[in-house]
């Protein structure tokens, strides 16, 4: 599994890990729309494939708090994906467990 801790860019259209950007519906790798959901490239990911987060207040299956900063968020609970990467998002900055 990936341990790696990266910082983060917001971007328009995500190019490579540590990168994301708000939005509604993603299409390749431009995202539109109401920022309902923040799309990440987490480490150890191949190609642009990105995790949709819901944001928002707990509880609510599937739903993240978040602090409310869009430029360097801080989303809670930790991120896991099975097999390839489990951290935060903290200030911005993809922190591995």
């Amino acid at each position: 599994m990936n341990t790696e801790s990266i910082n983060c860019r917001i971007v328009t259209e995500i190019e490579k890990p540590g990168d994301f950007c708000w939005g509604g519906d993603m299409a390749g790798n431009k995202v539109s729309g109401d920022p309902t959901y923040i799309y990440i490239w987490i480490p150890g990911q191949s190609g642009p494939d990105c995790i949709k987060i819901a944001r928002g207040n707990p509880p609510g299956s599937r739903v993240w708090g978040w602090d409310g900063n869009l430029a360097s968020p801080t989303l809670t609970p930790s991120i896991l994906i099975p097999g390839q990467w489990h951290g935060w998002l903290r200030s911005g900055r993809l922190v591995s467990c």
